[in-house]
């Protein structure tokens, strides 16, 4: 493998492995202007921070032994789908369940 691969697969497993970190980096400072156009108060708002915290936790336990099963390539696919489809539908939720 050459030297520029070697880079372009570091950048992408660096970029891959802080979408956590950048998801929460992100979502903190609007968590208080986000209640009022969700029609809730400020604790429905902070769960969802915690209810993406237990997610990440959670799916980092049951991805583990997957990818040591199937390889990598295809629980990070799954797993990057369906953090775009999550992602996708909090953008078209009109309102907080509480």
């Amino acid at each position: 493998m050459n030297l520029g691969r070697r880079a372009q697969l570091a950048l992408i497993l660096g970029s891959l492995s802080a979408f956590g970190a950048l998801t929460i980096d992100m979502y903190l400072p609007a968590m208080p202007s986000m209640a009022h156009p969700l029609h809730t108060n400020a604790p429905p708002v902070q769960m969802t921070l915690t209810a993406f915290v237990i997610g990440l936790a959670l799916f980092q336990v049951i991805v583990g032994p997957l990818s040591d099963a199937w390889g990598r390539r295809r629980p990070l696919l799954a797993g990057t789908a369906l953090y775009l489809a999550g992602s996708l539908w909090c953008a078209l939720v009109p309102a907080v369940a509480t």
